[in-house]
């Protein structure tokens, strides 16, 4: 039953989710500030601690100013203000955390390439199955739309709303009404009533115009608004037979039992650790700047400089006029005196004068040293940045890739790191598989009445978690380990499937070839020792030499190796196959005899 006009305004006033929307708009603003590039920095004021206070900054892309100023509130509290004020100096968008969640995300976007992917939709009649099947590409923009428009919200936006409106007119030339979808930011939403799987029993949320849309299981309706206040009666009002709301929050991952309206995003729990990473990083440049240029250290130099025109004298390497006050430039800077900088070091570095020792006092240092860095530190600095790194990129897509490739693991090692990536990705397919089936439903739902029964959404259980020369990496350490031959045949396929996944045609063709290939996990040399050995025939030592010329004469005598015996059995079309390819071997090994002996 839709919620009346009266029970309507009544709930907006109260606006009992307003907390959490409050929490959830703070939520991604800390997303958006690690995950969306800013291309530039407006400067921060000078004064930007004041009375224990962090102000505002000013609203920066991407709403990221909020988190901005989280995130200088915690840097102001660790260091000292001197510190605080070089650190905002070294602040620069983009930070270094855009670079951390982009690879992150690449990773996770594999979602969307899975092997085996299935969308079933179920309807009375064939004609709007078909039907459905133009307007859910043609017009809605499926499956792409999911993994471009989704995937931005996914990123930046997981606490959205999804919605399937009407538009206000019919279009010419369809017979069916024509449902769309678009996702509704949380900080449009103004008040809402949901059950604990996120769907909507009513919303009501800001639109262009100073009009409010609110949306209920019977009607959508439009109203002009006062601030967040709907004033009068509905300009539009028009009702649906979906049989329930169709609005629905995007993510169905919970960030707790108590607060199930805010959603967790894959990095929700690693966002205090990329706070640490981007303070740790700037600090780091910080330190760079001083173990770049060495620190020389002297013995104080007495300046008998005095300038007879005007009065001034040197006080400590800077001027003081004929009344003893510091002679200031334009920039209200002191001025040095040119004598003592004609003894200034030459070159990158810094010089700090000591006290000239006591008299009477031995002292048997260098009149001037160098302080070097401390390499130590520095080479941890980079260590641990390292670390951290790792440590979060790990954390959420499962395994970071440029560990395994870069050391040696053993068969349960690999097994482990692909389910680890697995069970990651399976989480967010799950998560897009729900939302994708409920927007397709209530479309469908809206389009075609009873003659829809259901739709079924698949995603596929089949990843390319690796690129092909990560893969060939893996081959060739596991080759190396001694893992099984079937253990070589599996990472030898995901390389054959992940190197040829946009090409079909070359995909099979490679996938063959692979079955009908002699001795295929070993190379040249290693099957030429196992002829020397004995323990293979010549023939076969010839079919593994010559079989790329023996594929192509085959090809040539019959019609390529794709089409050849489709009507036949797969393991007789091989077993075919390796017969005439051995039939050449056996005729070039008579030739190469018959050469000889001649």
């Amino acid at each position: 039953m839709g919620i009346s006009n009266e029970n309507l305004r009544k709930a907006i006033d109260e606006n009992r989710n307003a907390m959490t929307i409050r929490l959830a708009m703070m939520h991604q603003n800390r997303l958006r500030f690690h995950a969306v590039p800013v291309p530039s920095m407006p400067a921060l004021a000078s004064t930007f601690i004041r009375d224990s206070r962090v102000p505002d900054a000013a609203r920066i892309g991407n709403d990221v100013g909020l988190a901005l100023d989280d995130f200088l509130r915690m840097v102001s509290n660790i260091i000292p203000h001197d510190k605080f004020e070089i650190f905002k100096s070294l602040f620069r968008f983009p930070v270094k955390t855009n670079e951390i969640l982009k690879e992150c995300f690449d990773k996770l976007s594999r979602v969307f390439e899975g092997r085996n992917p299935v969308f079933d939709y179920q309807f009375t009649t064939p004609e709007a199955r078909d039907d459905w099947e133009w307007y859910r590409t043609e017009r809605l923009g499926e499956p792409e739309i999911w993994a471009t428009k989704g995937w931005e919200f996914f990123r930046t936006e997981i606490n959205s709303v999804l919605i399937v409106d009407m538009p206000n007119e019919q279009a010419k030339g369809d017979r069916y009404p024509q449902p769309y979808f678009y996702w509704l930011p949380i900080s449009s939403v103004i008040a809402y009533d949901a059950d604990a799987d996120g769907q909507m029993r009513w919303i009501a949320f800001r639109q262009g115009g100073d009009r409010i849309a609110v949306i209920d299981d019977e009607r959508y309706r439009v109203f002009a608004s006062d601030g967040n206040a709907i004033k009068g009666a509905p300009i539009i009002d028009n009702p649906h037979d979906i049989g329930y709301c169709p609005a629905h929050f995007f993510w169905d991952d919970k960030m707790s039992l108590q607060q199930p309206d805010l959603k967790r995003s894959p990095v929700t729990d690693k966002l205090d650790d990329l706070d640490w990473f981007l303070f740790f990083a700037i600090s780091k440049r910080h330190l760079d700047l001083y173990g770049s240029y060495p620190i020389y250290s002297g013995y104080e130099q007495s300046c008998d400089y005095s300038n007879a025109e005007n009065g001034d004298t040197c006080d400590g390497g800077f001027l003081r006029d004929a009344q003893g006050a510091w002679k200031l430039d334009v920039n209200g800077a002191r001025v040095p005196c040119p004598s003592c900088q004609k003894k200034k070091i030459v070159g990158a570095g810094s010089f700090v004068e000591v006290p000239i020792p006591v008299e009477g006092q031995p002292d048997l240092r260098n009149p001037v040293q160098m302080l070097n860095a401390d390499t130590g530190s520095l080479r941890f600095n980079v260590d641990e940045e390292t670390r951290l790194r790792t440590n979060i990129i790990t954390s959420i897509v499962g395994t970071n890739e440029e560990i395994t490739t870069r050391d040696a693991l053993n068969e349960q090692q690999i097994r482990a790191n692909f389910e680890s990536q697995k069970t990651v990705l399976f989480r967010i397919k799950k998560g897009f598989e729900k939302a994708q089936r409920w927007v397709d439903a209530t479309c469908c739902r809206a389009r075609y009445g009873d003659v829809f029964l259901s739709a079924s959404i698949s995603y596929g259980d089949e990843f390319y978690l690796y690129s092909p020369d990560e893969l060939r990496e893996k081959y060739q350490r596991a080759k190396d380990a001694g893992m099984s031959e079937a253990e070589l045949d599996a990472i030898h396929q995901q390389i054959i499937e992940t190197e040829y996944r946009n090409n079909p045609q070359a995909r099979q063709r490679m996938l063959l070839l692979a079955d009908v290939e002699p001795f295929r996990h070993l190379s040249r040399d290693e099957v030429a020792d196992l002829y020397a050995k004995g323990i293979i025939t010549r023939e076969e030592y010839t079919l593994k030499l010559n079989f790329a010329d023996f594929i192509r004469r085959f090809e040539r005598e019959n019609i390529n190796i794709l089409e050849f015996g489709e009507a036949t059995a797969y393991d007789q079309k091989i077993r075919t196959i390796k017969d005439r390819l051995m039939e050449y071997a056996r005729e070039a090994v008579k030739e190469s005899t018959s050469t000889t002996n001649n």
